[in-house]
């Protein structure tokens, strides 16, 4: 089947809701990085693909998914790339232009933040990719981003190489105008829309720009 935008479900913190299930409804593939099939199964989503080294889905869960005819790609549990990675790469190669990284957040920090790396990765195998949770949804821009929001959303941007340069705004309440985003600055956090749409552009440099859909009380 042809493949335009892919959801990847992680076994991390899963929860359906704001931007997690408008994702699950735009995508016509869905891949399940392992453990990831326990969440969706709850939902009563099959997946066209399961994969991984399938240390932590359940062995009644494998046999519901064999039985459904969903396809397993097995991988070693001694391997040099997450589950997850390994998901990125099979979704570029099915041809997805793409990708939703759903289940990608939680408690294990190395994971959280090796899921947000993806981000590069997938940049350079140019493809577009999000990561997304309840709350958030994170791109990596080079260049250029237009997004859809709401009056009063917050939008943050932080800098992932040492210096963004040319960084300029429209639709924010607080604009910058060809700003430079260096690491260790909180300067980029909690920007907010004036009505229903904001770009971001830049001219040099890796920035994170996430949309928060739901904030959460802050810690200022």
């Amino acid at each position: 089947m042809p493949v335009n935008k892919a959801a990847i479900i992680a076994n991390g913190s899963f929860h359906v809701g704001g931007p997690v299930q408008g994702c699950l409804e735009q995508a016509d593939f869905i891949i399940c990085a392992d453990g990831g099939a326990e969440h969706v199964l709850k939902l009563g989503i099959i997946p066209h693909v399961l994969l991984g080294d399938f240390d932590s889905i359940s062995h009644r869960t494998r046999e519901i998914l064999r039985e459904r005819g969903v396809e397993f790609v097995p991988f070693s549990p001694v391997k040099d790339k997450t589950d997850t990675e390994l998901a990125v790469e099979y979704a570029v190669e099915a041809g997805a232009r793409e990708i939703f990284l759903l289940g990608a957040t939680g408690s294990r920090l190395d994971h959280t933040l090796a899921n947000l790396y993806l981000l590069c990765r997938a940049n350079l195998l140019g493809v577009k990719l999000s990561l997304v949770d309840r709350v958030n949804q994170v791109w990596l821009v080079e260049e250029r981003i237009t997004l859809q929001g709401s009056r009063g959303q917050y939008l943050s941007l932080l800098p992932l190489s040492p210096r963004v340069t040319g960084v300029t705004t429209r639709g924010l309440k607080y604009p910058l105008t060809g700003a430079t985003l260096v690491w260790g600055s909180s300067w980029g956090i909690s920007n907010e829309f004036l009505g229903g749409e904001a770009e971001v552009t830049l001219t040099g440099g890796q920035l994170l720009v996430i949309q928060i859909w739901e904030p959460p009380a802050q810690t200022k």
